[in-house]
């Protein structure tokens, strides 16, 4: 599987990356960037980037991909809203319709998150344009999925950049135990290793729905991990 990952730089990209990079059966990641990542791995090949509004320079590195782990987004707070539609539905399409043109047999998988409403009808402007944009990727794609992750743990030694979210880490983690025990936590939280995992597994096996609330991410990555666990033992 050659599989192409965008916001591999964020926390949740960076997710993607690892367990692309740790499966067995992913041969190549792309990784598009705008600067270098810190990252070296024989199956890694990272293409620099500068206009992610126009992906066709770069489509002969993007030819033979199976997969496409889209982690690339911004917050909403403080950003005008224009700007924040150009990130959030701009880039997302223009890769997805490059994407498209060379597989369109394609697994797209996009991030979005709680709350997002896919009716674009919402008194919430992130929502509905984090709505807009799912609804993109699975009009495109027969195997477009979107994630909606509650809150999102970092895994694989990573922090995120942004200081209030590893602020609100911080406030969550001593919490984790406590809603594992009331099973309140596939609800509400995910770690960015299951949002990999829960990728990989979407490309290789696929999903009875296109949206995936936290409760499903927690169950599809768990499915992943017990593959991988038979796997093992063969």
């Amino acid at each position: 599987m050659k599989a192409v990952v965008f916001g591999a730089s964020g926390l949740i990209g960076d997710g993607f990356l690892q367990e692309s990079l740790r499966a067995h059966d992913v041969t190549e990641v792309v990784a598009v960037v705008r600067t270098p990542l810190p990252v070296t791995h024989p199956k890694l090949r990272q293409v620099l980037h500068g206009d992610f509004l126009d992906f066709t320079q770069i489509a002969d590195e993007l030819a033979g991909a199976d997969a496409c782990f889209w982690g690339l987004g911004v917050s909403s707070v403080g950003l005008d809203p224009q700007e924040y539609e150009r990130v959030t539905y701009g880039y997302t399409t223009a890769a997805g319709h490059v994407l498209a043109t060379i597989n369109p047999d394609l697994t797209f998988v996009y991030v979005s998150g709680g709350g997002t409403d896919s009716t674009e009808r919402g008194r919430s402007r992130w929502a509905r344009v984090k709505g807009r944009t799912e609804n993109a990727v699975i009009a495109a794609f027969p195997h477009g999925y979107a994630l909606r992750p509650g809150f999102v743990r970092p895994s694989h030694g990573t922090r995120s950049r942004t200081t209030a979210y590893r602020w609100a880490d911080a406030a969550v983690a001593p919490l984790a135990p406590l809603l594992r025990l009331l099973r309140l936590a596939p609800s509400l939280m995910t770690d960015t290793s299951e949002l990999g995992q829960a990728a990989l597994h979407l490309a290789r096996h696929g999903f009875s729905r296109h949206v995936l609330e936290n409760r499903d991410i927690v169950s599809v990555a768990a499915a992943a991990r017990q593959a991988a666990a038979e796997r093992g033992r063969r």
